[in-house]
């Protein structure tokens, strides 16, 4: 089982660093028939972060955004999403005691409670979860 945070599926649909192994990952998850999760949160994070890469910094056009958007929305009826509740309590616990957001907590929560490695991109987040000991990809 691995936890895809919303940094890793943002690189599955938009060209930029990191996208060329976070997909050749995918790849190879999904013909090994991976068990993916998310929890629900990320498709919201991922969707901000295709917002921000075209209204705030302007590297894709409207276009793009719409279309990373939509390819967004057909990888995510591909994966197991869990709700957010499940992680609350551990998330807020977490995020305070690693100083990262609750978001990022979130991720951290639900790959230690399921003993799954954890796709993510996010360096703070990536630190918070080798102190956990929890496996990070890449």
């Amino acid at each position: 089982m691995i936890v895809l945070d919303a940094s890793f599926l943002v690189k599955l649909v938009i060209t930029e660093e990191g996208s060329d192994k976070a997909r050749k990952l995918m790849r190879q998850w999904v013909s090994s028939g991976e068990h993916l999760v998310v929890t629900e949160q990320a498709l919201l994070e991922a969707l901000n972060a295709i917002w921000k890469h075209s209204v705030k910094t302007g590297e894709i056009g409207e276009k793009d955004a719409l279309d990373a958007a939509e390819d967004l929305m057909a990888l995510w009826s591909k994966l197991y999403v869990i709700p957010i509740s499940g992680t609350v309590n551990e998330a807020i616990r977490l995020a305070m005691e690693e100083r990262i957001t609750v978001y990022d907590a979130a991720y951290l929560s639900l790959a230690m409670s399921r003993n799954a490695g954890l796709a993510t991109f996010d360096k703070k987040l990536s630190k918070a979860a080798s102190r956990k000991k929890v496996m990070i990809i890449p």
